[in-house]
């Protein structure tokens, strides 16, 4: 159970509006099915939305290292600090 408030669908529904506005394309997988990291950037949009566009920035545009390099990094460091997402 969530010890902080978690957005609702429809909220996450509103921050992925303002995100496709922006310009912000997302996989399927995240537009059918919010991860808990999704629900809780949407209780502040004007955090949340920047957050997303850092996140397509750093994991999805092209450079040095593959998306799946990319992904191992993340899981890497995040073991690293005992973090479960």
């Amino acid at each position: 159970m969530a010890r902080i408030r978690l957005a609702s669908d429809e909220e996450c529904a509103v921050r992925n509006s303002r995100m496709a506005e922006r310009g912000v394309s997302r996989a399927d997988a995240y537009t059918q099915f919010v991860p808990n990291m999704g629900r809780l950037l949407s209780i502040r949009p004007e955090i949340g939305v920047p957050f997303g566009e850092l996140f397509g920035v750093l994991m999805v545009e092209p450079g040095g290292l593959t998306r799946t390099q990319r992904e191992m990094i993340a899981i890497v460091a995040s073991g690293a600090n005992r973090c479960h997402y």
